[in-house]
């Protein structure tokens, strides 16, 4: 095994394996270091919506959506101390414009472990799983990383030109990189429980998940995939967290949905909630994803996404700084994906701090509270390789199906996407389909009918679509999309490449 790689990716959770998988997918020879042989045999993450799974496709993994608990119908459902329903977020009942439902709930050990397969089948990936990063250091060339197998105490010094910190919630690698962080105000503890009923309970709805303020543990409870239930008991400030690890608390806060031996526990933690902000996520060559960037609250189920769409955000950026792309396009990483992430944790924070004031002051029982019913934050992407961000342009792009049935980004690939009119594609100069060449993009020249309908609502007949499938930009004629093509060869280079599927 190479001691040398383009990119060595520290952290086997999602964004670490996420990243690595689509480095490789790129022709982008990746190491990826973990202490961890296998997987965590038990999900931590367990919502995942429209984008995420649509990121999940790219990755290779939607042949797992049949498996997923997909919500059609209910919602999620937020009551005050008296139990009166003061907020109400409904599932989303049909396929989004994405191309996916848009909530679901998966397993997310099978996530895991799919990537964690693909990546050993590939020729551009080195297994360091069962080996600790002890030291990260930045050379004049690149960044050195030394490592310790966990097993036999072995050494060895790893070289590579980039290094990706997806080491989690307590990474060891934000320290180098962002010594400080921005407190959002939000930390919380939760004893976590997940089980496996063997009976059904009319205290726990088949479909809506709910979260109860009620003095002196808030609980949510929301069915999980593969038959199973997870509670989260919010601990209040006066809590010792040992007092909830002893199994016989477990038994008592859930008694009044299941009964004693009516259940396996499958998972028992108290797990420390941080809401932080990464002040850097570059230094030099070394970057931070997922966890290490970012955490906050699990009341919108955000979490994860954020980390998977850092993945697909950095990563076609860091393959074509290795193709000879100026080194500029890596500082749009930050740029973009922080205002993006900032709305999730402004959103979970929000709602988990107005549980815990609902449960600390509960008031006199009154006039039913008006339930409000929320929607998911769809945020846009900051300033970056679109330019400023201006609607629908740093926003979501679409995904419909194509003409042949395929959804659009199978036919892509992991890449730049020209998507429009036939017509006015092939009025473009010969400069700027050289130019679509040499990004690896991927030309498709029909508009099926949501397309169709999308390009009209921004009166545009063309479409750039980015490889993290946001839009970066759209043109009403063959000038304009000649002219925005030349904006893309500014931004990212013209260097030859040619794109590899994923998967």
């Amino acid at each position: 095994m190479s001691d040398t790689a383009d990119v060595i990716v520290i952290g086997a959770g999602p964004a670490g394996l996420a990243t690595a998988t689509l480095l490789a997918g790129k022709g982008v020879h990746v190491a990826l270091v973990d202490p961890y042989r296998l997987a965590v045999a038990h999900p931590r993450a367990t919502h995942v919506d429209d984008e995420t799974v649509r990121i999940m496709q790219t990755l290779g993994a939607a042949h797992l959506e049949p498996e997923f608990l997909c919500h059609t119908d209910g919602g999620y459902q937020i009551y005050d101390a008296h139990h009166q329903l003061v907020r109400y977020m409904p599932w989303r009942p049909e396929p989004t414009d994405q191309g996916w439902y848009g909530d679901y709930q998966f397993f997310q050990p099978d996530f895991e472990n799919l990537l964690r397969g693909r990546l050993h089948a590939s020729p551009y990936f080195a297994s360091l799983l069962g080996w600790r990063a002890v030291s990260v250091t930045q050379t004049s060339s690149g960044v050195d990383v030394a490592v310790r197998n966990e097993r036999t105490g072995a050494e060895r010094t790893l070289t590579a030109r980039f290094v990706v910190g997806c080491d989690g919630a307590r990474s060891t690698l934000r320290g180098l990189v962002s010594p400080e962080v921005e407190d959002l105000h939000g930390t919380h503890r939760s004893l976590i429980l997940d089980i496996a009923p063997f009976t059904t309970s009319p205290a726990v709805p088949e479909n809506d998940a709910f979260t109860k303020a009620i003095p002196p543990n808030p609980v949510t409870c929301l069915p999980i995939a593969h038959d199973m239930v997870r509670f989260e008991f919010l601990l209040n400030p006066r809590d010792a967290t040992e007092d909830f690890e002893v199994p016989s608390r477990w038994y008592e806060l859930l008694a009044p949905y299941y009964a004693p031996g009516d259940y396996r526990i499958a998972r028992a933690d108290v797990y420390r909630w941080e809401s932080l902000l990464a002040t850097r996520w570059r230094d030099g060559n070394v970057f931070l994803a997922g966890d290490a960037a970012h955490q906050m609250p699990p009341h919108l189920g955000q979490g994860m996404g954020s980390g998977l769409r850092d993945a697909i955000n950095l990563s076609w950026k860091l393959a074509a700084v290795l193709d000879g792309a100026d080194e500029t396009l890596l500082d749009t990483y930050q740029t973009e994906r922080e205002p993006h992430v900032r709305v999730y944790v402004h959103a979970a924070v929000g709602a988990a701090n107005g549980i815990e004031f609902m449960s600390e002051n509960p008031g006199e029982l009154g006039e039913p509270p008006e339930a409000l019913e929320a929607q998911m934050p769809v945020p846009q992407l900051g300033s970056g390789v679109h330019g400023d961000t201006e609607w629908p342009v740093g926003a979501l792009s679409i995904q419909p199906r194509l003409l042949g049935g395929d959804r659009l980004d199978d036919v892509v690939g992991y890449a730049f996407a020209v998507v429009g009119n036939p017509t006015l594609l092939a009025g473009v100069d010969v400069a700027t389909a050289a130019t679509w060449q040499r990004v690896g993009a991927t030309v498709v020249g029909e508009t099926p009918l949501p397309l169709r309908r999308w390009l009209n609502e921004h009166r545009a007949h063309a479409v750039i679509i980015r490889p993290d499938r946001y839009v970066f930009g759209l043109a009403a004629s063959a000038a304009e999309l000649d002219a925005l093509t030349a904006r893309l060869a500014d931004a990212v280079g013209t260097v030859d490449h040619q794109p590899a599927g994923v998967g």
